[in-house]
């Protein structure tokens, strides 16, 4: 009985690991981001150099790993994180007007790369293909060297292949991240913000009856902005049914620096009958805020999660607390 039990055990086994790779490449194509082009100003426009240096040390090196590992690549060739961060950070910024040149070297200004890596995760062949990308480095800033974090939840059930995988999972968090990191560089080391304009139009996107499908890209792309006048959107959606314009704006809080809202996001967090995801964003915002009341609060909070044990749950949380310490 018990030769007959590891036997289906071992098959069940090898069965699950077949429909979850079911189908699943070996390697996935990633295109290029698109600017944002915001409109804005900063309190410093003169031309700069900011040196990019690669600290990632370790498993941070594996760029993507998970249920489903597979290779990430460009029209160039293999995916290089650091090289392809740099291009595109300097193409946001420029988009931006901040005439920033970003380069591998060394000296100050320098942006040094903690972490940048993509975590899939599928429980079964029906479940969805998730992907958690998450991204950090410490910058020169007229105050000091200055943490900057970001950290992009995706996933989609692939119906008929995973090539419908590629722009939910991998395209849209990898522009997502560059861009979130573009905006906190931008308002820490620049004092850049959007103009009242550009302000205005991003909020008439979302004055719309129903936000769904990609619409929480423009959430994203209004906490981009670094305005203040976006904070009062953003904590209204916070409340919204969508899984990721909920998201967007949770996440937006802590980019737009909404230390007023350290109130709002613990509670998010610490209320257990949200979803993980939720929960995860909220530690993620108030990471942002860098405040003493926030950083002592991460610190308690990757204690406890360290405690719990090695489930999902606690692995995931601690790794986006550690994208701030």
């Amino acid at each position: 009985m018990f030769r007959f039990s590891a036997s289906l055990r071992a098959t069940t086994a090898l069965a699950l690991a077949a429909m979850l790779s079911a189908c699943a490449p070996s390697s996935y194509l990633i295109k290029s981001p698109s600017p944002t082009n915001l409109s804005g100003k900063s309190a410093n426009a003169a031309t700069v150099t900011l040196n990019l240096v690669d600290e990632r040390k370790g498993a941070e090196r594996d760029f993507s790993t998970g249920t489903l590992p597979a290779a990430l690549r460009t029209e160039a060739g293999p995916l290089q994180p650091a090289a392809f961060l740099g291009e595109h950070l300097q193409t946001e910024l420029a988009s931006r007007g901040l005439p920033v040149k970003v380069s591998a070297g060394s000296g100050e200004p320098g942006l040094y790369l903690q972490t940048f890596r993509v975590l899939n995760h599928r429980s079964n062949g029906f479940s969805p293909f998730v992907t958690f990308t998450y991204l950090s480095a410490n910058v020169d800033t007229p105050a000091g060297k200055k943490r900057v974090a970001a950290f992009v939840k995706r996933a989609k059930v692939p119906v008929w292949s995973f090539d419908e995988v590629i722009e939910p999972t991998f395209n849209q968090p990898l522009s997502l991240a560059i861009k979130e990191l573009a905006s906190k560089i931008a308002a820490q080391a620049y004092g850049w913000r959007a103009s009242d304009a550009q302000l205005a139009t991003l909020l008439q996107k979302l004055d719309v009856a129903r936000l769904e499908g990609d619409a929480y890209l423009d959430v994203y792309a209004l906490g981009f902005s670094n305005h203040p006048g976006a904070v009062d959107r953003m904590v209204q959606l916070t409340q919204h049914a969508d899984e990721y314009v909920r998201l967007a704006a949770i996440s937006s809080l802590g980019t737009l620096g909404a230390k007023s809202q350290f109130d709002l996001l613990k509670r998010v967090y610490e209320r257990r009958e949200n979803i993980w995801q939720d929960r995860a964003m909220a530690i993620k915002a108030l990471g942002d805020l860098d405040t003493a009341e926030s950083r002592a609060y991460l610190a308690s909070a990757i204690k406890r999660w360290e405690a719990a044990g090695s489930d999902k749950e606690s692995l995931w949380t601690s790794q986006v607390i550690r994208l701030f310490l």
